[in-house]
């Protein structure tokens, strides 16, 4: 097995697929690279410190992931059969440690959009200071477009143009001061400058392309963790409710409205057990959600305590609890959800 033939992509997949105790299904680990919140993908993303490295690569295509695990199983690194994905050489790429600013649970879904409204914010200030008015944007997406409009709309409420534009630069130059500022400038844009693209960055930077991907993600999830300190960008980040599932998303929406989860279920003629997936998946997703309705601190405490390998054995160890509380106690150990 030559690691040389091993790609970032790969140290990824074989990261992930090392960090399960047992066989899980290609179709498992492909609900876990790309982000599909599953109510197991959640469940066990939590149990066992996934969440890193969850939905890292959500644009991937199940036919690009096949191909890949059969490359790596002809490499000799895992075997691939009817049980599942089992690793078959110990990866000591040091993934987690170059990468120590991934976060994919918090940020999978908010990454892109984040950056391509900063793209066009960018382009936007700097057209402002070199007076151009007739220019195409460069991102299309009009959702990002109206966004962003918006957004300098309610920042000329309290300022001139000027005086947006020097805010907003002194935000920029913050955070590149602290960041590998030549996977990202060369994307922006303005004047008669148009920003190239990752893979053209990529090859100006003699990086082979997912390297680059992977340095230009862990440098955008270490931004979003402390945009508190950058409230300009900050606005510019979508709302965490983005990375629910749409069904999700519309179960949050009728408990926000003060139903209980018995009228919910009404509402939406579901069954007990997908609300409860959807109350996992919010728990873990929504800062601040309380979950203290279904679960009191000393049960997550209690199972804080302990390293698990199965929610079987959580049960055995906590009796009174039910598989539904389990769940919730394993999130709220990792996500910061409320039990009050």
């Amino acid at each position: 097995m030559e690691w040389a033939n091993v790609d970032v992509l790969d140290e990824y997949l074989l990261h992930v697929i090392a960090a399960f105790p047992r066989k899980r299904k290609p179709a498992f680990l492909y609900a876990i690279v790309t982000g599909k919140r599953t109510g197991q993908a959640v469940q066990d993303s939590h149990l066992f410190d996934v969440t890193r490295f969850f939905g890292c690569v959500p644009m991937m295509r199940q036919r690009y992931f096949d191909a890949r695990l059969g490359q790596l199983r002809d490499a000799g690194w895992i075997a691939l059969d009817e049980d599942g994905v089992s690793l078959l050489g110990v990866p000591e790429s040091g993934f987690a440690e170059r990468f120590a600013d991934l976060d994919g649970f918090s940020f999978q879904s908010r990454t892109a959009p984040f950056f391509e409204r900063l793209l066009l914010a960018v382009q936007v200030f700097s057209n402002w200071k070199h007076e151009r008015k007739r220019y195409l944007p460069i991102v299309r997406d009009e959702e990002t477009q109206f966004v962003v409009k918006q957004w300098l709309g309610y920042l000329l409420q309290e300022e001139t143009r000027s005086e947006a534009r020097t805010a907003f630069y002194r935000e920029l130059a913050m955070w590149l001061q602290d960041a590998k500022a030549d996977l990202y400038v060369p994307r922006f844009s303005g004047g008669d400058y148009i920003g190239k693209t990752g893979l053209q960055v990529a090859g100006e930077l003699d990086m082979e392309p997912w390297a680059y991907y992977f340095e230009w993600l862990d440098g955008l999830h270490k931004l979003l963790a402390q945009l508190e300190r950058f409230p300009m960008l900050q606005k510019l980040l979508p709302d965490a409710t983005r990375e629910l599932t749409t069904s999700a998303q519309e179960t949050l929406h009728l408990l926000r409205q003060g139903l209980d989860t018995e009228r919910v279920m009404a509402i939406r003629r579901l069954k007990w057990s997908t609300i409860q997936d959807h109350l996992v998946e919010i728990a873990a997703t929504v800062p601040d959600f309380s979950v203290g309705a279904w679960i009191d601190e000393a049960a997550v405490d209690g199972v804080a305590q302990g390293t698990w390998q199965s929610l079987k054995e959580i049960k055995e160890a906590f009796g009174e609890l039910d598989y539904f509380q389990i769940r919730l106690a394993l999130i709220v150990k990792r996500s910061g959800a409320k039990c009050n």
